[in-house]
């Protein structure tokens, strides 16, 4: 990193800059710590240097030095990334915390100078626009934001938490909003939830529109403190990610958790605090005995280092056996679906979403149990190809049951 006093969003990719050029392109960001098994998968993918992180950074700086020009080729090859941040986890540079950091900020500075050089996706461009006019990614009018909560719902006065639902919640997987909803209820806690919710502008980031990001992120800011909302708790890991992580850096220039005037949870998190003290328990399951394996969301684990606690809360639930994948935590398989993948690359996001459902089902667990709705969407996609016999469940819906 640079040693000035400019801030990361003024400086972008320069930045980084002595980090790229640091970078030894040595290969091991490319596989799994403790096997040979390609961990990249982009470089699994697409079988060239320049579709690893090593490859893209020495482009990069290419880029950054004018040594090569921008093109389709190369707009190509940063956007079929997810960013998943598993690279990092292996980086010889850096220790896994920074690593998993670092290379998805250079991926998405990066990805932001391809968007103001006009080389951004199509499919980017166009949620990105609707996000700016109706604050959403999935071509949906705002108004409909909050269509599936109760009618007869109104927001305390004095409320402990606000539920900060997502747009993929919010529009496409409105099971888990209700059932989050749900949840919170029967805990007994006071908890608003705001039609004024903007997008927290996560698939802008990862595609490279920050303005666009940071105006989201600046009403929703306000939101919260004009409501006097000290905690936010969200289902969505990528809103967590975003909210938690992100905000501090772009609203603030500076990545502490301090800054922000408010506390961030995912709700596995706030549930996890809850049975610590005493305040929930939880009742035997009527299903009986069952197996579950957890995957780890890439935003809230390697971006986020959460793993323990969606655990520790199955292994919790009377009657349920949580049965490990082979590569989980900061191995896990990407789902497939972030970074703009899904959107941009449709039927590789579903071919990565098969992959780890296949590695569900080596555990002969009955139940595939996520903490993202992103996660959840793109496993349900590749079941529903495949016909897969495993049943698909975010952590909030097995929760509904025994609460």
């Amino acid at each position: 990193m640079l040693s000035n006093q400019k801030s990361r969003e003024e400086l972008g990719l320069k930045y980084y800059e002595q980090m790229i050029h640091r970078c030894f392109r040595c290969g091991y960001c490319k596989f799994t710590s403790d096997s040979i098994d390609i961990n990249c998968p982009s470089y699994k993918k697409f079988k060239f240097e320049s579709f690893s992180t090593g490859g893209r950074l020495w482009l990069i700086y290419g880029l950054m030095s004018n040594e090569l020009e921008w093109s389709d080729h190369m707009s190509k090859i940063l956007y079929a990334c997810t960013t998943c941040g598993n690279c990092g986890e292996n980086c010889k540079l850096l220790s896994r915390k920074l690593g998993s950091e670092f290379a998805v900020d250079i991926i998405e500075f990066a990805r932001a100078e391809a968007f103001k050089n006009g080389f951004c996706t199509e499919n980017a461009i166009n949620f990105g626009n609707h996000t700016a006019k109706e604050h959403n990614p999935y071509l949906e009018k705002h108004e409909d934001r909050l269509s599936w909560l109760p009618d007869d719902f109104e927001n305390p006065e004095d409320p402990e938490i606000g539920y900060f639902v997502g747009c993929t919640s919010s529009y496409r997987e409105k099971e888990l909003a209700r059932n989050t909803f749900e949840v919170l209820q029967k805990i007994g806690v006071k908890f608003s939830i705001f039609q004024e919710e903007w997008c927290c502008g996560s698939p802008l980031l990862r595609t490279g529109q920050r303005e666009i990001a940071i105006n989201q992120a600046q009403h929703n800011l306000e939101l919260f403190r004009n409501k006097n909302i000290k905690t936010i708790v969200t289902s969505c890991a990528g809103c967590y990610r975003t909210i938690k992580e992100d905000y501090s850096r772009i609203l603030y220039n500076e990545a502490s958790e301090d800054n922000l005037p408010f506390e961030v949870l995912h709700i596995s998190e706030y549930i996890k605090r809850l049975l610590d003290e005493g305040k929930i328990e939880f009742k035997r399951n009527s299903n009986g005995k069952r197996k579950v394996t957890y995957h780890d969301p890439c935003h809230l684990g390697r971006h986020a280092g959460m793993y323990d606690e969606p655990r520790e809360i199955i292994k919790s639930i009377p009657g349920i056996e949580l049965e490990e994948m082979r590569k989980i935590k900061g191995d896990a398989t990407c789902c497939g679906a972030g970074g703009g993948v899904k959107a941009g690359f449709s039927e590789w996001a579903l071919e990565m979403a098969s992959n780890r459902v296949e590695e569900a089902l080596e555990t002969e667990a009955e139940i595939l149990v996520t903490t993202c709705p992103f996660c959840e969407r793109n496993f349900a996609d590749a079941i529903k190809e495949h016909n897969y016999d495993i049943q698909l469940m975010d952590l909030v819906n097995l929760l509904k049951e025994i609460l």
